[in-house]
């Protein structure tokens, strides 16, 4: 755990993150002043690997817009990205310095490298000594005197759990865990409105991965200070940056850096006429007007963050910006008395640890049994420092750990079923929620032939997915038009709406025969198909999950279990999985396929105590249900030589170990 360590993390992640991409062209057109550059999807040469181990389909997303072009000929040139068609396999360029490679031809794009600037803070010696020494209060934190103790007295219906999270602002690092629908921003809004109120003099620093989760959690500590009748406080709450959501603060521009309330009426006015890509020279004139009003409000920022009480802005500004955050506290003190990570679990130790310096106290919300940092590299360092959050060094219970245990997403089936498999049960439906008839219509609705009384629906596909080399991806024809043919009904039925239905696939390639297969049925556009890592921090009533291979490599292991609980969490009314038999037997989804099975099967369960005191014992017990102590399930096969058998547990699905010997002593020795 020395600083060398991080640095040669850090050095590794950044060799295996390609600084550039090279696309072959398959053709250029001029849309009048942009270029639309149609790349071939079989081919990327990506910097550091060998051509064609990536692909356009791969990698060509929303992430790429605003990314630099550069061209050796017919001309030398540049232009930036204006937009990505994924579908299309093109790009949209604007403010080309020449004509764009023809067909045959290479354009190289640079993604932005959000890495460096985490580098950049730990090869600052004196500072990075400041972040590794936060590192042992993140196992053993420390009681700190934090001002009065936070009660939430004005909101009588926060449920227990929440109510005792409030105290985490007593512990220099807190675990806020909130697993899906547990009302985890609520809770962080909150406890921020109240710590503002009680703590005149207290500055916060609240942070978040996306932009979209800044707005979430912003806005959620400035509803909680107006239903807390906290008005004083609210215009010393800053969301800084000019990625927001505009029309989402509507009606509170005062939590945005101008007095201008009409820029930002005109903003959000301006944000909610994007044009469709393919309108090439509609999205120009729309972007070139977005820039220019958030041009207006770019000035205004700085002088914010110096006057503003609690600011909120992306953990990605706050490495960019992290100097001009240093300078506002006094010299070698902490600027900020609370320093809060938003989904921090998806925001590496390394990155984590360069910002704790900026807080007194620092207050960690996520999910650990959801989306990890993405990571690029296999070494071993790099793992350990930029493949795992803060979480990873939690205690495992504690003053400084709150789990948030109830949860009012989804319907009772499909929570219990998620509780089960990635939270040892510890997850239950919110008393309130069962409570109100409101919640239980809403998710007792049919869908197309699937009844309003079923919530999980398992749609056997025939044919198992694979790997295309024209789409450079796992992809399965009969699953997406499958999909495609579902969503047309349950909107031709009038009974549902796109925005109520979600789609959501592992695979990039999947994602864009889903949307082919749509749109071919006439399905409207604003029907979300999306990859499960996008999909992290949504939610709909009707999920739609399609693994497309789940014998893929990718779908394996422990990332692979996150990604399933991202995928089922997101579904409030109906969880509908596609599911061919390799993807039943696969890692990924054999223990849901286990559990479900075992959970239709209405077969008496034998104690286990009862087979051992026969002869044939463990082999008279398999396939049979039993009980095994706290543990109930079915046997399923014994090893050659018998000293061991194998139980799934009906409970999570997963297969456990048993040793004949231990049972045996136990069936013939005392009860």
């Amino acid at each position: 755990m020395s600083l060398a360590d991080v640095r040669s993390a850090l050095n590794a992640e950044l060799s295996a993150t390609p600084e550039y991409y090279d696309f072959k062209v398959l053709h250029s057109e001029r849309d009048g002043t942009l270029w639309r550059v149609t790349l071939e999807p079989g081919y990327v040469f990506a910097e550091g690997q060998r051509p064609g181990a990536a692909s356009a389909q791969a990698l060509l997303d929303d992430s790429l817009d605003g990314a630099s072009a550069w061209w050796g000929g017919p001309a030398k040139g540049g232009a930036s990205v204006l937009a990505v068609v994924a579908e299309d396999d093109q790009l949209v360029l604007q403010n080309a310095s020449s004509v764009p490679p023809s067909s045959g031809g290479l354009i190289r794009l640079y993604p932005t490298r959000f890495l460096n600037a985490v580098a950049d803070a730990w090869w600052d010696t004196p500072w990075a000594e400041r972040a590794l020494a936060c590192l042992p209060d993140l196992g053993r934190p420390r009681p700190v005197d934090a001002g009065p103790m936070l009660t939430g007295t004005p909101f009588r219906w926060l449920r227990q759990a929440q109510r005792e999270a409030l105290a985490l602002v007593g512990r220099s690092s807190a675990f806020l865990w909130g697993p899906p629908g547990t009302g985890k921003t609520t809770t962080l809004g909150v406890l921020l409105a109240e710590y503002l109120d009680t703590r005149p003099e207290a500055r916060v620093l609240l942070l978040s991965t996306t932009n979209h989760a800044v707005d979430l959690a912003t806005l959620a500590v400035d509803k909680a200070l107006q239903k807390g009748r906290r008005e004083h406080c609210r215009p010393q709450v800053q969301r800084l940056g000019t990625r927001f959501d505009a029309a989402a603060y509507e009606g509170r521009e005062h939590l945005l850096p101008t007095q201008d309330h009409n820029l930002i009426s005109r903003l959000a006015r301006a944000e909610s006429q994007r044009p469709s890509a393919r309108d090439a020279a509609a999205l120009k004139a729309w972007a070139d007007r977005v820039e220019a009003l958030r041009d207006e409000l770019r000035s205004a920022s700085l002088k914010v963050l110096q006057r503003c009480r609690l600011a909120s802005m992306t953990t990605t500004r706050a490495a960019f910006t992290l100097k001009s955050l240093r300078e506002l506290g006094a010299e070698g003190e902490p600027p900020f008395d609370l320093l809060v990570f938003d989904e921090a679990s998806q925001v590496s130790l390394a990155h984590a640890l360069a910002l704790m310096p900026l807080g007194r106290a620092r207050l960690f919300a996520g999910d650990p049994q959801q989306l990890s940092p993405v990571l690029r590299s296999d070494d071993r360092l790099a793992r350990r420092w930029l493949g795992r959050s803060a979480f990873a060094e939690m205690p495992r219970a504690g003053a400084s750990v709150a789990l948030l245990d109830e949860q009012s997403r989804m319907a009772a089936p499909i929570g219990n079923l998620v509780s089960q498999l990635f939270y040892d049960g510890a997850l239950r439906v919110a008393a309130d929620a069962q409570a109100s008839a409101a919640w239980r219509a809403a998710r007792h609705r049919a869908l197309s032939d699937i009844g309003p009384e079923t919530q999980l629906h398992v749609h056997r596909v025939v044919r198992d997915g694979g790997w295309s080399a024209h789409e450079r991806g796992p992809v399965r024809r009969e699953s997406a038009e499958a999909i495609a043919s579902l969503a047309a009904d349950a909107l031709d039925s009038g009974a549902w709406t796109p925005d109520e239905l979600i789609v959501l696939t592992p695979f990039r390639a999947q994602r864009a025969l889903i949307r082919q297969c749509l749109r071919a049925r006439g399905v409207p556009e604003a029907l979300r198909v999306s990859t499960v890592h996008r999909a992290q921090g949504s939610e709909a009533p009707v999920v739609l999950f399609d693994p497309a291979d789940g014998a893929q490599p990718f779908l394996q292991g422990e990332e692979a279990q996150r990604l399933l609980n991202v995928a089922l969490s997101r579904a409030q009314a109906k969880l509908v999985l596609f599911v061919s038999p390799a993807d039943a037997a696969g890692a990924l989804l054999a223990p849901l396929m286990q559990k479900l099975r075992l959970a239709a099967d209405g077969r008496d369960a034998q104690p286990l105590l009862e087979l051992a005191r026969h002869p044939g014992f463990p082999a008279n017990a398999v396939g049979l249900r039993v009980t095994a102590g706290r543990h109930s399930g079915e046997v399923s096969r014994v090893s050659p030589d018998g000293r061991q058998f194998w139980l799934i547990n009906a409970a999570t699905g997963a297969q456990q170990l048993f040793d004949t010997e231990f049972w045996r002593r136990r069936a013939h020795g005392p009860d």
